[in-house]
This record gives structure tokens, C-alpha cells and sequence, in this order.
């Protein structure tokens, strides 16, 4: 698909309720990992320039020159690569180099990234709006959920419920629980799992006590490949971490570790995602099989 031709401008409204003239699409400059790989879904990967240290995927994306991460951007190492389009989610920040990118008239928009089931869809749509790409975003945002729903109809459901955990981990001293404000929680749910965020109090993300996390008793833990990798593996979470060798989960080892670019991001691999998190939780909840869909 060609570049947007600078004398075709088109005005967006972006996730902000921001008008927003686009001018050209040559020079693409994705924000967070889960817009670049929608981008490159897109058929559109050509054109970007550069992304932030959350794009891990596709292979082509991580390939890119980097200028940051999503929640501590800089302005000149953006503008040094002459970008004609920045695409991000609330998350990009500080607000203050955001402002500082569109004085330089390099325009931005913010596309929803909602932590729901229709979440993915709808951020693809609003890409592929800014993208000149509408056609091409309907038929992936409806291939997307499909898979979605596809997967979530076949999640057995059990009473009771298996009780997740799904924890930020960055060595022993930083642990936080993901609470509903993350697509961990509804692809929990959506999974036939509880998330125990809610029994904490938890929406959107908190340091929870030893003795807090030991009463919610998860049965599973849910974190990112590269926070295991942090401590070491599940035999260093474990050690590191006593409390959680004290829940029913640590008592069955019962940790499960994706990418955190696909855990975290609600894009176009998502349905992928449900499904091997259905069938990883029976796995590790259900070890006869015996479930009910």
C-alpha cells in the first residue's frame, strides 16, 4: 500500500478527541510495540522508521533503530528521524515531550488501547484510520476477533473457577499485581480463570503484601517471559519470592510466562494468545483433563 501523498491530507480524531492532518505516512514512528506490530499487520512496515524498546515483534520491528521506551520518551532522539506520523496509546508520556513533538508540527495520535475483549479490534481500526488503511484494518480488526471469540467460546469453566495471579515482576524487590486496568485481567476471565486482583481491591496495578498475596491463594501465577527471566526462572521466583512458594500455585509450580509485548499489548495475535492461555491453565489446574467446557 502506498505512502498517504502529502497533497492528499486527511484530519483524524484521535483517541484524545485531538483533529489531527496527516500529511504522509512515509516516515511512521510506532510509540509502543503492540501499535508497531499492527502497523507491520497492516502491510505498512516498510514505512516505519523506528520504534520503542517494547516492539520485540514481528522480527522486522525489533530490528528497527530504538529512541526509548513508551513511558519515558525524549523528543530529539524522535525528531532526529524526521518522523511524518507518530502512533501511540495513552501510555507514550511524559506528557511534556508529546507537546514538545507536535510544536515541532510532527503529528501524533493516540489510538484507544482498551483492556477488553474488543479492545484489539478497535485499536486496529484506529491505526489503520490514521493509516489511510480502513479497508485493510476492517478485515484484520474482523479477523482478530473472530479468533478472540472463537477461543473464548471453547474456554472450559469450572466451579470452582482456577484463581490467577498476574504479577509484574522485575527481580525480587519490584512485584506488582495487574489488576482489571490490564488486558491480563478480562483474558483471565475470559479464560475460565478469577483474577484475584479483584479480591485484593487491585484495578490498576499495586504492591501487595506477603501475607495478602498468601491469603488470595492463586493457583496459577501469570507474569512476562523477561520478568521470570528476572529472577531467575520459576525455580528463582519461588526462591526469591518465599511468599509465593507458600500459595497453592508455588506448591504446583504453577507459573505461566508469555512475551510481554503479546501478554500485555491486545493486538493482532491476541486470539493466539487466549488460546494457549486456555489451554496452558488447564494444563496446570486440570492435569487429569477432567473439565467441562
Amino acid at each position: 500500500m502506498p505512502a498517504t501523498s502529502p497533497s492528499a491530507g486527511r484530519t483524524v480524531v484521535d483517541a484524545r478527541g485531538e483533529s489531527v492532518t496527516i500529511l504522509s505516512t512515509e516516515r511512521i514512528i510506532p510509540l509502543d510495540g503492540d501499535v508497531a506490530e499492527i502497523v507491520f499487520a497492516l502491510g505498512l512496515g516498510d514505512q516505519v522508521v523506528a520504534t520503542d524498546l517494547s516492539a520485540t515483534y514481528p522480527p522486522e520491528a525489533d530490528a528497527l533503530p530504538q529512541i526509548g521506551y513508551q513511558r519515558s520518551l525524549t523528543a530529539e532522539p524522535i525528531a532526529a528521524f524526521e518522523p511524518t506520523l507518530l502512533l501511540g496509546t495513552d501510555i507514550a508520556s511524559p506528557p511534556e515531550v508529546l507537546d514538545d513533538l507536535e510544536r515541532l508540527a510532527i503529528p501524533l495520535v493516540i489510538v484507544p488501547s482498551n483492556a477488553s475483549s474488543t479492545g484489539a479490534a478497535e485499536k486496529i481500526m484506529a491505526v489503520a484510520d490514521a493509516l489511510g488503511a480502513a479497508d485493510d484494518g476492517a478485515v484484520l480488526a474482523a479477523q482478530v476477533q473472530a479468533e478472540i471469540d472463537a477461543a473464548a467460546a471453547s474456554a472450559p469453566r469450572r466451579d470452582p473457577a482456577p484463581k490467577v495471579a498476574s504479577l509484574y515482576i522485575r527481580g525480587s524487590n519490584a512485584r506488582l499485581v495487574f489488576g482489571e486496568a490490564y488486558n491480563t485481567h478480562w483474558l483471565v476471565e475470559a479464560a475460565g480463570g478469577v483474577d484475584v486482583a479483584d479480591e485484593l481491591g487491585v484495578t490498576e496495578s499495586a504492591e501487595i503484601s506477603d501475607e495478602a498475596m498468601i491469603a488470595a491463594a492463586p493457583d496459577v501465577l501469570l507474569v512476562t517471559e523477561s520478568g521470570l527471566e528476572s529472577v531467575g526462572g520459576v525455580d528463582g521466583l519461588f526462591e526469591q519470592i518465599p511468599a509465593l512458594a507458600q500459595t497453592p500455585a508455588g506448591e504446583r509450580r504453577a507459573v505461566i510466562a508469555y512475551d510481554a509485548q503479546l501478554l500485555l499489548g491486545n493486538g493482532p495475535r491476541t486470539g493466539q494468545l487466549l488460546a494457549d492461555l486456555i489451554a496452558d491453565l488447564t494444563t496446570h489446574t486440570a492435569p487429569d483433563g477432567d473439565t467441562q467446557p
